[in-house]
């Protein structure tokens, strides 16, 4: 009868402890990644919208302005290319940087044989996006810079993706409606 109680008692603390100290619970990680992907896909609309506005720009100028503003949200302030002067300055770490936050998150969940993948998909297409503006952005003519943001575009649409893509394709989304399902 002692060693009963004293198991008992002993599961009771480290259960204790650990909700306490080491583990969350299965919703509060849930959130957690709802939340990185939430952002994610968030930085990710906003650097596609400008990028658009860069491909549709009538002047270098403006296609300039917008590019660049890609790249803030992209890149994020600590990147050498994060430039303030121009629009969408943000305090996030940038898509690309809040993307790997969210596949090493992911690593350290339940739901790494099915998420994985997508996340490291977002985060090739979103860096595969940023080296394609950067491009428009160095080039003074602007059929090169719309020639480059196009592509800059694709690859965006590309991280952000559908709700509905199968999860071994990536995007946002499906990982974003994936961790929806499971809230």
């Amino acid at each position: 009868m002692k060693v009963f109680k004293v198991v008992a008692i002993l599961t009771l603390l480290s259960g204790l402890l650990l909700g306490s100290f080491g583990g969350y619970s299965q919703p509060s990680r849930v959130r957690e990644l709802l939340a990185l992907a939430d952002r994610t896909v968030e930085l990710t609309q906003l650097a596609l919208q400008h990028a658009s506005f860069a491909f549709f720009a009538l002047t270098v100028r403006d296609a300039h302005w917008h590019a660049q503003s890609a790249i803030n949200i992209l890149e994020g302030p600590s990147s050498p290319r994060y430039d303030p002067q121009y629009g969408a300055q943000t305090s996030s770490p940038g898509a690309i940087l809040q993307a790997k936050e969210l596949v090493e998150r992911i690593r350290q969940s339940e739901f790494a044989s099915d998420l994985e993948a997508a996340g490291n998909h977002v985060v090739v297409f979103l860096s595969a996006a940023d080296e394609r503006i950067v491009s428009g952005r160095s080039s003074q003519n602007i059929a090169q810079i719309r020639a480059q943001v196009q592509l800059g575009l694709g690859f965006l649409k590309a991280a952000l993706g559908c709700a509905d893509d199968p999860l071994s394709i990536g995007g946002a989304r499906a990982i974003q409606e994936y961790l929806r399902k499971r809230r």
